[in-house]
């Protein structure tokens, strides 16, 4: 860990407290939106229980906010992280271990991080890039 780096705990949100985190996340949320998803739907989708939000908090203040899902591909079952945002990474990289212990108690057999940006790559060593999606607007 970085030496001015402060390791921010994460916890993951039950329903009844999204109402009270929720204007917080949204702002953390929205710059890492991708593929037409709205914020309305990453909403929905968590009071639906088909994702995840965890946060991470400083004195009181969500520090970051990241939404996970379950998916199943060609056999295995991953913790797709979906949708991560926040302020000083550093601080708050490092939330990625109790979601991942999480996602083994849900019998996921790997993480992924499916529409990351390439530089999370060098924060997180241990994970392995498999693909890069190329993209042009036209």
């Amino acid at each position: 860990m970085p030496a001015s780096a402060k390791r921010i705990p994460c916890q993951g949100v039950l329903s009844d407290d999204l109402g009270r985190v929720w204007k917080d996340c949204a702002p953390l949320l929205i710059p890492a939106l991708n593929d037409g998803a709205t914020i309305e739907q990453v909403l929905t989708a968590i009071f639906a229980k088909d994702a995840q939000l965890w946060i991470g908090s400083d004195n009181g203040e969500i520090q970051v906010a990241c939404v996970t899902e379950l998916v199943r591909r060609g056999g295995c079952l991953y913790c797709n992280v979906w949708l991560t945002g926040g302020r000083g990474v550093n601080n708050w990289i490092y939330f990625l271990e109790t979601i991942e212990a999480w996602a083994k108690e849900q019998g996921c057999d790997a993480m992924l991080i499916d529409r990351g940006r390439r530089g999370w790559g060098r924060l997180l060593p241990e994970y392995k890039i498999k693909t890069v999606s190329l993209v042009k607007d036209i």
